[in-house]
């Protein structure tokens, strides 16, 4: 099991991590799908979340890196078991995946920090090349073990580290954050419903009322946004209704319809900067969805947020009501 997988996050980190999925989405948008990958995966590693996890996977697939994608969704089928779509379209690739590449779980006797070729694994369990050779290797506090592996496509591989005996013992001061990991591997539990143990709860993430408050900004925008337009093609009929008037008339000069085609344009400048600002808050509310912790206890109350909307002939007034 991981013993500190995640920890509370910070104000700083959500907020840092739905900048990397801002990013990531803008990437994957311009199918820079390379880039899209390590900003999702950024996203994830500051605030878990399967939305992200799962981003990342797909962006690793479009950039043709399928043992990343593989790997990472061996770690989300793991580490968000109750993510319902997600984990089906992650175990989709894992099984996929089985009969082209070798598959390693590794396994320790103590807590350990698992590395590959030197390099140190956030998951016990990863999807490798065929043939090769690989050095398998796990820090312990009493020193380090390591084992070089090799295997053919869709071979199964579980490899078992021991702690060296004796050596300095780490102090109590660790990174809260870090990978370590104790006893059987966590894949294998994972894969085993009767010895699945209780994960620790990831704590940290937006309150859900910030995530409400973003919903019903986005509404009220858009209820905003739909009067704006109504009165822009109003004007617009009203504009065109004077102007041949004005015609018939033989009024030259179209002395109202010209105060009427300047009042209309700044109607469409108006709902012009609805339309931005709708879509920005829309994005803001989509990041928000992603990082909130929508745990909580249940005697916690919920909270509450009602948006107002009115209209008259002058404009409109969004407003928000309710309890935190």
């Amino acid at each position: 099991m991981f013993a500190s997988f995640s920890h509370a996050q910070t104000a700083q980190e959500r907020q840092a991590a739905a900048e990397a999925f801002d990013r990531g989405t803008t990437s994957y948008l311009a199918e820079d799908y390379a880039t899209a990958a390590r900003w999702f995966e950024m996203a994830n590693n500051l605030a878990p979340a399967a939305p992200a996890l799962l981003q990342a996977i797909r962006a690793h697939q479009r950039a043709g890196n399928e043992l990343r994608a593989g790997t990472l969704a061996l770690r989300l089928v793991e580490r968000f078991p109750d993510a319902g779509p997600a984990v089906e379209e992650s175990q989709r690739i894992v099984d996929g995946m089985r009969a082209s590449y070798f598959f390693v779980d590794v396994m320790c006797d103590s807590e350990c920090a698992v590395e590959l070729d030197g390099t140190l694994q956030a998951h016990p369990a990863f999807f490798l090349e065929p043939g090769r050779t690989y050095r398998v290797g796990a820090s312990f506090a009493s020193g380090n073990a390591t084992e070089e592996i090799t295997g053919a496509a869709g071979e199964q591989r579980t490899v078992r580290l021991t702690a060296p005996e004796g050596g300095a013992v780490q102090g109590p001061n660790e990174d809260p954050g870090s990978t370590r990991m104790t006893g059987e591997s966590a894949w294998t539990r994972q894969r085993d419903p009767e010895r699945r143990e209780e994960r620790e709860e990831s704590g940290g993430g937006v309150h859900p009322a910030g995530f409400l408050t973003s919903l019903a900004l986005t509404l009220g925008a858009g209820g905003v946004l739909v009067w704006s337009g109504m009165d822009t093609l109003s004007a617009r009929d009203e504009y065109e209704e004077v102007a041949a008037q004005e015609r018939r008339d033989g009024d030259l000069e179209f002395t109202e319809a010209t105060q009427l085609l300047a009042a209309g344009r700044d109607k469409e400048r108006r709902t012009n900067v609805l339309i931005g600002a709708t879509a920005g808050l829309a994005v803001v509310t989509v990041v928000m969805a992603i990082v909130t912790d929508w745990g909580g206890s249940d005697d916690e109350e919920r909270a509450t947020i009602r948006p107002t909307l009115a209209f008259d002939r002058e404009g409109a007034q969004l407003g928000l009501g309710g309890s935190f």
